[in-house]
Order: structure tokens, then C-alpha cells, then sequence
């Protein structure tokens, strides 16, 4: 199965009395996929907010995605448990309401079993029934080193020889580390790119076939054009994009990972689109943080930097 392009991991829209708005996630969904140059649409990924959706809102949501996207569109889905009961459950869950491939979120983030994501046998057996039960193209998630949770080298060797494993989202830290998973498993599988940081021009530099990323669902089409040209090689128009349009979101949307406020990157990823008018809230489910005044007011400078909106724009409503 070849890989390439942008997918977008898309968000779930809550109201005020936290309730899934599916009306709201159609339009989501089905403005995200307008733009060019996508491989798919992923749900129930972080950004989705999967750990706060019960197992019958995530088959939900992936139903209702399957209805709104472009049939010639993949449609990811996101499973996450920390038993590998509930992860097959969630897998054939997810394959009856749609999905194409799964986002195989790693069990293992849990401190109980984090030091199990080393080991190759313990990891092998988690996606070797997945493999064998559920039978849908998988996507590895594949966490960074400084989580505690990454899977070692030698356990992504494994579970890239079973039939459904496709790609790793490559979640690495660096585009050292990057690189380095890049050169010694892409020809037995696809590495795409999933960092929401300026790392990620580097990666996609070095022979990368596309991305997953959350942060991409604002200003999408520039997103698939900074993949297109990076991933193509012409590294000139790549920077360009990259610079004068990716650096301002993922400076005050995600804060370059580095967490300086509480605020969820989700709920800010929310807010940047109620800015543009095209999300109807910016509420999370705790214990998420929703986005403050100061990072609203944050968020729309960079939206102005990014070129997404006028700096003669209606003023801020603070009192929101």
C-alpha cells in the first residue's frame, strides 16, 4: 500500500454542554478534505480528543466521517486501550463503521507497561493479534523517545513484517531520529512525518512520502503544498511555506511542544478555526484547558502572520 501526501488528523467538535456536535464535525471534515494533494482524513487521533470519546462516540464519529469524505479520500481511524482486548474490540468497531486503516495508539503509555514498548516480544504480540483479529491496515504510532513509551528499534522491525502494518507515524523527536528510523525501515514500510514543530521541514526533507499531523487542518491546503514541494525536493518553495506561514502556527498553537502554557493544543487548534469561522467552538473535555484571552489573542496574531486573516479583521470578542 503506498502512502503519500497529507492526512490531516481532524478534531471533534464539542458545545457548551460537551456534547459532540456532528453536525459541526461534518462540515469539519468535509472542508478539510476540499483541499488538493490529501491522502486521507484521520479520526479519533489526539486531536480528535480520543481519550475523552467512549467507544460508541468513536464509532460515531467514524461514521459520520466516512458519510462526509470524498469516497476517493482513506479514512484513518484512531483505536487507543491499554488492553489488547479492547484494542481488537476498538479495531473491529472501527472497521464496521468505515474505516479504511487504523492509528494504532501505543497501549503501552502507562506506567504499569511503559518499559514493555522496548520489548519486541511484548509489542509483537499486541499488533500480531491486531494483525490476525481485526485485519485492517495498520498505522503505528510511534512515540517519541522523551515519552518513555517509544518503541525500540528492534520491536518496529518485528511488527513491520506483519501483512497490515503499513506505516509508522513517525513521531520522532528530532530529524536525526527521524532519519534514522527512515534508513532502516523504509523498505519494509511507509515513515510518514507527525510533529507539529519546524523539525518537521527537515524530516520531510529526507525521503519522507508524506505527513500526519493535527495542526494541518488549519490553513489545509498550504499544509499539502508545503508536503508537496518538501517531499518532491524542491527545498526553496518548501521553505518558503515553511517559514512565512508553518513557524507562526506552530509557535502559538502547539508551542513547539514545549508546553510553556496549559493550554490544549487541541482546544487552541479549535480556537485558530472559530477565529477563521469555520468551528463553532473552541471547547474541550477535561481535563483539557481551553483556550484563555491571551492566547486568543496569541492565536489571531498568528493567524495574521500566516496570512489566514486580515489584520483588519473584526476585533476579538474578549468577553467569550
Amino acid at each position: 500500500m503506498k502512502i503519500h501526501g497529507l492526512s490531516p488528523a481532524t478534531l471533534t467538535p464539542f458545545n457548551e454542554a460537551f456534547e459532540i456536535d456532528y453536525a459541526a464535525l461534518t462540515e469539519h471534515i468535509q472542508r478539510t478534505s476540499n483541499a488538493t494533494g490529501l491522502y486521507g482524513i484521520t479520526v479519533n487521533g489526539h486531536a480528535g480528543e480520543v481519550l475523552t470519546l467512549s467507544s460508541d462516540e468513536r464509532q460515531k464519529v467514524i461514521a459520520t466521517a466516512r458519510t462526509a469524505l470524498p469516497a476517493p479520500l482513506k479514512l484513518i481511524a484512531g483505536i487507543e486501550s491499554h488492553a489488547t482486548d479492547g484494542l481488537v474490540r476498538e479495531g473491529l468497531r472501527a472497521k464496521e463503521a468505515g474505516a479504511n486503516l487504523l492509528l494504532v495508539i501505543p497501549p503501552f503509555d502507562i506506567r504499569t507497561w511503559r518499559h514493555l514498548s522496548h520489548d519486541a516480544d511484548s509489542v509483537y504480540k499486541v499488533f500480531e493479534r491486531l494483525d490476525r483479529e481485526v485485519g485492517l491496515p495498520m498505522i503505528v504510532f510511534s512515540y517519541p523517545e522523551a515519552s518513555g513509551s517509544a518503541y525500540s528499534m528492534e520491536a518496529l522491525q518485528r511488527i513491520v513484517t506483519l501483512e497490515h502494518v503499513v506505516a509508522i507515524k513517525c513521531s520522532a523527536g528530532t530529524p536525526a531520529k527521524y532519519a534514522e528510523l527512515y534508513d532502516a525501515l523504509h523498505d519494509k514500510t511507509t515513515l510518514l512525518v507527525a510533529v507539529d514543530t519546524p523539525s518537521m521541514l527537515g524530516m520531510l526533507m529526507h525521503h519522507a512520502p508524506g505527513a500526519l499531523v493535527g495542526i494541518a487542518v488549519v490553513g489545509t491546503q498550504q499544509w499539502s503544498d508545503l508536503v508537496h514541494h518538501a517531499t518532491a525536493g524542491d527545498a526553496n518553495k518548501a521553505k518558503q511555506i515553511h517559514n512565512t506561514f508553518a513557524v507562526p502556527l506552530m509557535r502559538s498553537i502547539f508551542e513547539y511542544h514545549t508546553h510553556r502554557t496549559p493550554t490544549c493544543p487541541f482546544g487552541a487548534t479549535k480556537e485558530a478555526l472559530v477565529q477563521l469561522g469555520q468551528f463553532p467552538s473552541s471547547v474541550v473535555r477535561a481535563p483539557g484547558v481551553r483556550v484563555n484571552n491571551a492566547k486568543r489573542a496569541e492565536i489571531r496574531a498568528a493567524l495574521i502572520e500566516a496570512g489566514l486573516l486580515s489584520a483588519n479583521a473584526a476585533p476579538l470578542n474578549l468577553s467569550v
